[in-house]
């Protein structure tokens, strides 16, 4: 499991090819540079991974985020920064019991994780321990090299994220929220959790 921040509407530039006597350009951009934060979660065998944990900065979910924008997101939790804490992180570990089938009477599993302050809290380990699932957190200053999610997943997420947001764009859809990012979340996941980009993650 890891972590990922997103820009909700702040789209990475792109290539335009003008004529040589074009001195300026303008092109538009949404103007919500919000961010919240997203816990995803894959599997070593590459089987459709548990929904994501959203993390929102916000005192409580909005209603006109949701609608029927929500097809794979089960969780939304909310922050005032939109980042984790230890309420989020033991929220996310009963998803995550929940959706990996992990139990007192069930296989041990290793989950591999970074060395954030929310997975070293006692009860976020005991939890763990409980449930026959051993938290493996990565070396300090390497998961960029060894987390599976940092090294083959997040890329490709940001990549379908930053077209759904110039699609939007190109529809002339200017406010790009986060109801338009709950919109388009269920398609950003289904291009990006194939099972060859999970698998070669953890190769």
């Amino acid at each position: 499991m890891d972590e990922l921040g997103v820009r909700i509407g702040f789209p990475t530039g792109e290539i335009v090819i003008v004529l040589t006597q074009v001195k300026e350009l303008y092109t538009t951009s949404p103007e919500n540079c919000k961010s919240l934060t997203i816990i995803e979660t894959i599997c070593a065998d590459g089987r459709e991974p548990p929904p994501p944990v959203i993390i929102c900065p916000s005192e409580k979910v909005m209603e006109n985020w949701i609608q029927d924008n929500l097809t794979r997101a089960k969780v939304i939790a909310v922050s005032p920064t939109g980042y984790t804490n230890e309420r989020i992180a033991i929220a996310w570990l009963d998803h995550f019991i929940k959706h990996a089938g992990t139990g007192p009477n069930q296989h041990w599993c290793i989950l591999l994780l970074d060395g954030h302050i929310t997975h070293c809290q006692n009860d976020f380990v005991i939890k763990c321990h409980e449930n026959h699932i051993i938290p493996f957190q990565f070396p300090p200053h390497l998961t960029h090299v060894l987390q599976p999610l940092d090294v083959g997943v997040f890329y490709p997420w940001k990549h379908y994220h930053n077209k759904a947001i110039h699609e939007a764009l190109y529809s002339l859809n200017m406010e790009y929220s986060i109801s338009s990012f709950f919109r388009d979340l269920s398609t950003i996941c289904m291009q990006t959790f194939q099972l060859y980009t999970i698998k070669n993650s953890f190769s």
